[in-house]
């Protein structure tokens, strides 16, 4: 083996990289999925994310800067969202139809993670944003690396919600149903619930499940179980038990032992599309109406960080 590649190997090995998604603002008096006079309004000032290990890279957009070989920092700035449902972050859905307070029907609304406006939808001649979304791109420095990337569970959960301001029950309300979507190349590899839903309690739709949930695309009109790969909380295993999470020995990271589970594969120096997209699942149970307006109060803020890391293939 060359000895720049065995280097290389060397340093990919401690490469992590960190995503942060800072300041969402929530503003919104009722929060609600199915009320169609109002709705969360949820604002991102930046979207940014850094890469430490001096090979993993990112940087904002569809091309790598190889101008560069240090750490990076990419920010994008997001935009407000409303409540809305995928189930492979290429499709989303919100109301058409009520009975009583219950949705009873779906519609596809017409957005997409790309462009200059992801997850913008117009109905009735009023723009709303499905979700916010942040595009990367991961590389690494040298064009003879190749890097597989996992989450980074060396330090507790590689996913993180925290909160900046607003009353804690407000913060937790809101926390209940964000979901955070990672896509590889336009493919939804994994989504994260900070909490996860109910196994009990459904959301105010006519026909609803409990615990992880979505609109079901081919009737419109009932609510059913996604079939995307999903985490919640420190839990690293998704439902079929698949393992998310490296580890970290001393300086060296680790991928797990056993059912490993990769967010990108073979990423090399001419780039790999990653995408960050987050919206609040609207058939969650914990999106219903509940109303601030009387406690005079700010609306919390919060940031999501991502953390990756970058490890070199066991045939490398």
């Amino acid at each position: 083996m060359h000895d720049s590649v065995k280097k290389l190997k060397i340093q990919l090995i401690g490469a992590a990289l960190t995503v942060v998604v800072s300041a969402v603002a929530l503003s919104a008096t009722t929060y609600a999925w199915f009320v169609t006079n109002s709705r969360v309004h949820a604002t991102t000032s930046t979207i940014s994310a850094q890469a430490n290990g001096m090979v993993l890279q990112i940087v904002e957009g569809n091309t790598p800067d190889h101008g560069s070989d240090t750490s990076t920092v990419a920010s994008a700035i997001g935009h407000e969202i409303s409540p809305s449902s995928t189930n492979d972050a290429k499709n989303w859905y919100v109301p058409q139809g009520w009975q009583g307070v219950n949705v009873s029907t779906y519609q596809k609304v017409d957005t997409s993670i790309s462009g200059e406006a992801p997850g913008k939808y117009t109905i009735q001649g009023n723009d709303y944003y499905a979700f916010t979304a942040a595009n990367y791109t991961l590389y690494t420095v040298a064009n003879t690396g190749v890097a597989d990337v996992y989450l980074d569970a060396s330090n507790g959960s590689p996913i993180t919600i925290t909160q900046h301001g607003g009353t804690q029950e407000w913060f937790d309300k809101i926390k209940r149903s964000l979901r955070v979507g990672i896509v590889i190349n336009g493919e939804l590899r994994v989504v994260y619930a900070p909490t996860a839903p109910s196994t009990i309690d459904t959301g105010n739709d006519v026909i609803a499940v409990a615990g992880w949930s979505c609109v079901d695309s081919e009737s419109l009109s009932k609510v059913v179980a996604p079939t995307y790969l999903y985490l919640s909380g420190t839990d690293l295993l998704d439902q079929n038990g698949n393992n998310w999470g490296a580890t970290k020995a001393g300086e060296v990271y680790i991928k797990p032992s056993s059912n490993a589970q990769k967010v990108a594969s073979g990423v090399d120096y001419n780039g790999t599309n990653m995408k960050i997209v987050i919206w609040m699942e609207g058939t969650d149970s914990d999106c219903q109406n509940w109303s601030e307006q009387n406690k005079n109060s700010a609306a919390p803020t919060f940031d999501v960080t991502v953390s990756l890391v970058g490890i070199v293939p066991d045939s490398k």
